[in-house]
């Protein structure tokens, strides 16, 4: 299972062909270990993407999303995601929406005279679906399978080969 946890919605099941599902079942050791190396590969690639696309949608102001995209893998599931507050804005979008000081206090901003404004009337932001689109390209592709397949060879390889 590869989830984003940028989108909680997303979530991509990877179809295993029987005779795989089979040996990652009937071999102890190799099954988990098979398991989390394929998802290991998978979390690698879409991070990579992912990346990428912020780039591509020129997304790169600071530079500190395309930065704090990071993948982690368990034995079961696959995340890929940041943690910036605002890379859910940038990802679903808003619609218009207005902006308020609260108790008292003024919004303020460089280039805006003191003491500021007490509401912005925000044109909401256009979603880019940066993480969502990658995502659904990996998965329709093929690739998520593929990448998953390779990884789990390579970790078969492994235990053979002691």
């Amino acid at each position: 299972m590869v989830e984003n946890k940028l989108l909680d919605n997303l979530k991509v099941d990877i179809e295993i062909s029987p005779d795989l599902q089979n040996l990652i079942n009937n071999s102890g050791e190799i099954g988990p270990e098979s398991t989390k190396l394929g998802l290991r590969k998978v979390t690698r690639e879409m991070s990579k993407q992912t990346k990428e696309k912020v780039r591509s949608l020129g997304l790169v102001q600071s530079g500190q999303l395309a930065k704090s995209i990071r993948g982690s893998t368990t034995k079961t599931k696959s995340y890929v995601g940041t943690k910036l507050w605002y890379a859910h804005f940038l990802e679903g979008g808003t619609a218009p929406h207005t902006i308020k000081a609260k108790r008292g206090k003024y919004l303020w901003w460089r280039g805006l005279k003191p003491p500021g404004v007490k509401k912005v009337n925000h044109p909401g932001i256009k979603a880019y679906k940066f993480s969502e689109g990658t995502f659904d390209k990996m998965q329709s592709s093929g690739e998520i399978n593929s990448l998953f397949a390779k990884g789990v060879a390579e970790a078969i390889e492994r235990l053979q080969n002691g």
